[in-house]
């Protein structure tokens, strides 16, 4: 390449050789960098901050530098992916002459340089991922990582086995913040914190907007305050409050694991069967005193025999209490009550389902009240009543996720708030009075319920 004073022609010449860098603003050189030094960067970037070209950059330059290699670069959806890119492609290829530009093939949805290297384009939400599958891959992109359906799958069985023995190995996640707080996205996001290899660019970082441009944002999100403004621009973790299921539910509900229970107290057991999901069973105990309910202990397991998880029930049972449940209840059908009787000899009856809008008000009405608490070792119920939402704006079924399941946990809650008796008082008639002060029938008098 001969040197030259002309900005424009040096930046063709140094496209047609292969290197783009130059293309990147300064805001994004630092994602770029943090590519070139990780193997399995994330990078959290609001949108229309720039990433996708930040990426293209980088995958340009190693698919021009590495004849045959191939990198597949996955959204959620296929369409997506081929309108992002093309656009995307356009965009940068247009400073390379025809000769040294990557073609692309709408068959295969594949971007083929003459050097033998190939970028796939595909969705993985429709088929499970399946449309990535290969024998090989040197770069893989996770794009809109938030918003895959079965990240994990798709990631651990699909994509990872295509880098195993090649050059490269390179496996980049990136995305905007999802709405689902129990999305994967979120704990990955923060073992990349911990392992100094993730960066954030909001909106603010963007140094090309204008004024009128990120005031134009800023009005279509809703306003700084917007929820939608501050997950999609600044990256924040939040959740949409109006799809939430529980929004009352905060840390005031959670007690230390040493909470004292009283002398005398009533327990339960709620739990809900989910064969695809989570199958979540609360153990807790009504205080009559306190007006208050408190969940001690939770089991919430996928993948676990009947057998199993009843061995689990029982041990907890007699680990927590003296005395044996007032009511066990569970969302199952009759067969599974009636075998968990007979086999196993753990006697559950079925959950009360009716009217599941007012069982749910029912119960953030008692969070509300902080009536309702969760000691601090039930993880799983916590997250799910923290970040739990409904599936869209009808609230009609409870919204699935592959790190939260079907609400399982939420479901068990409500099935055991609708099962507790408040009016059962378990203290003993007369306890706590001696006959020489105060005068105690031998007999209960009719009507008052004491300790069952």
């Amino acid at each position: 390449m001969k040197p030259s004073n002309d900005v424009e022609q040096c930046r063709k010449d140094l496209s047609d050789t292969g290197w783009f860098y130059w293309y990147l603003r300064p805001s994004q050189f630092d994602i770029y960098s943090l590519f070139v030094n990780e193997k399995n960067p994330f990078a959290e970037c609001a949108r229309r901050f720039g990433k996708t070209t930040a990426i293209l950059i980088f995958i340009q330059e190693k698919l021009r530098q590495n004849p045959g290699w191939i990198a597949r670069w996955c959204f959620p959806f296929k369409n997506q992916a081929r309108e992002v890119l093309l656009e995307e492609f356009g965009k940068v290829q247009a400073w390379t002459n025809k000769q040294f530009q990557f073609k692309y093939q709408v068959t295969d949805s594949v971007f083929v340089h003459k050097n033998g290297s190939k970028i796939y384009a595909r969705g993985v939400n429709e088929d499970r991922g399946e449309s990535a599958r290969g024998t090989a891959a040197n770069i893989i992109i996770c794009d809109e990582y938030g918003f895959w359906n079965e990240p994990e799958y798709v990631v651990k069985s699909v994509l990872l086995p295509q880098l195993e023995g090649q050059a490269g190995q390179w496996l980049i996640k990136t995305s905007t913040p999802p709405p689902d707080l129990g999305h994967p996205y979120y704990d990955e996001r923060e073992r990349a914190i911990r392992l100094n290899r993730y960066i954030k660019k909001t909106i603010y970082d963007k140094e090309s907007l204008s004024e009128q441009e990120l005031k134009e944002i800023i009005e279509e999100s809703g306003g700084v305050d917007s929820p939608a403004f501050r997950r999609e621009r600044l990256c924040e973790a939040v959740a949409d409050e109006q799809l939430l299921v529980v929004p009352e539910f905060n840390d005031d509900n959670i007690v230390p694991d040493d909470y004292p229970r009283p002398e005398f107290y009533t327990a339960y057991v709620g739990g809900d069967s989910g064969a695809d999901d989570l199958t979540a069973i609360l153990f807790g105990y009504y205080d009559f005193q306190k007006d208050e309910f408190v969940v001690e202990e939770e089991i919430a397991v996928s993948g676990v025999t009947t057998g199993q998880i009843t061995s689990y029930a029982k041990e907890i049972e007699s680990r927590l209490w003296d005395k044996p449940p007032k009511k066990r209840v569970y969302d199952a059908d009759k067969q599974l009550i009636f075998d968990l009787y007979g086999e196993y000899k753990y006697p559950m009856q079925m959950a009360d389902k009716t009217d599941k809008r007012a069982s749910i008000h029912s119960l953030r009405t008692e969070i509300q009240k902080k009536k309702f608490k969760i000691k601090e070792k039930c993880k799983n119920t916590i997250r799910q009543l923290r970040v739990g939402m409904w599936r869209d704006s009808k609230k009609l079924d409870f919204q699935r996720s592959q790190g939260l399941g079907h609400l399982d946990c939420i479901a068990a809650a409500l099935y055991l708030n609708k099962s507790v008796d408040r009016n059962i008082n378990p203290v003993p008639f007369g306890h706590g009075l001696r006959n020489e002060t105060h005068y105690i029938p031998k007999q209960k008098p009719k009507g008052i319920k004491g300790h069952l």
